[in-house]
């Protein structure tokens, strides 16, 4: 089965962030194991963890050498690179995240996030995802209704506040990046229908009529 349009999204993002040369990473909160597994294609020695013990054995059976770990962790190595992706909201001690992922980076290291507006997304943008549901529903692309889940059982760090927490790095890059899609690809009817909804996302971005769910941030020194 071909990767998700979402997990390519996610890997081009993370690829081309990668610092020249980068030959191993660490991913904090590998899920499944869908992006570690291309990364290790890559040729890229990936360690993989997870809090969750489901998601590791899924990883697992992924080809990816995952392990149980809640971060901060004390792993005992270094990296040239360290990924959140979409799990930095969820860690309860933002700051000490932040501060073991810089501690672990060797020498021209990077930390390379992809994440969310925890904080909810505009109420335009929010309107046009759920007419977007709507009409992919009417039209039968759907298997179900979808709409936005904005309930949590526990409190998430705003973009911003992530933003804040890389303050300590010398040069944070920020951008935005779509999301809503992601809400959409598990119930289409066609897979393949995800990376035309996840193109048309990002050019009403481009266009100024909806604003970025998405957020993402590469930091460094130097």
């Amino acid at each position: 089965m071909p990767p998700a349009a979402s997990t390519l999204y996610t890997y081009r993002f993370v690829s081309d962030a990668l610092p020249p040369g980068a030959g191993s990473v660490l991913e904090v909160g590998c899920g499944a194991g869908a992006l570690a597994a291309l990364l290790q294609a890559d040729g890229l020695a990936v360690r993989a963890i997870d809090s969750d013990a489901y998601a590791v054995e899924q990883a697992r059976r992924a080809g990816v050498a995952a392990e149980v770990a809640q971060w901060p962790a004390e792993l005992g190595a270094s990296y040239d690179a360290v990924l959140f992706t979409r799990s930095l909201h969820h860690i309860h001690d933002l700051a000490g995240a932040v501060a073991e992922a810089r501690r672990v980076l060797k020498p021209g290291g990077r930390v390379i996030i992809e994440d969310f507006r925890a904080e909810g997304g505009t109420a335009r943008a929010d309107a046009w995802f759920t007419a977007l549901a709507r009409d992919l529903h009417a039209s039968g692309s759907l298997g179900q209704p979808v709409e936005l889940d904005t309930a949590h059982d526990h409190e998430l760090h705003s973009s911003d506040a992530i933003a804040g927490a890389l303050c300590a790095f010398a040069t944070v890059e920020r951008a935005d990046a779509a999301y809503y899609f992601r809400y959409l690809e598990p119930h289409l009817r066609e897979p393949a229908a995800a990376a035309a909804l996840l193109e048309q996302e990002l050019a009403t971005i481009a266009s100024g009529a909806i604003e970025a769910l998405g957020q993402r941030f590469v930091a460094f020194d130097g």
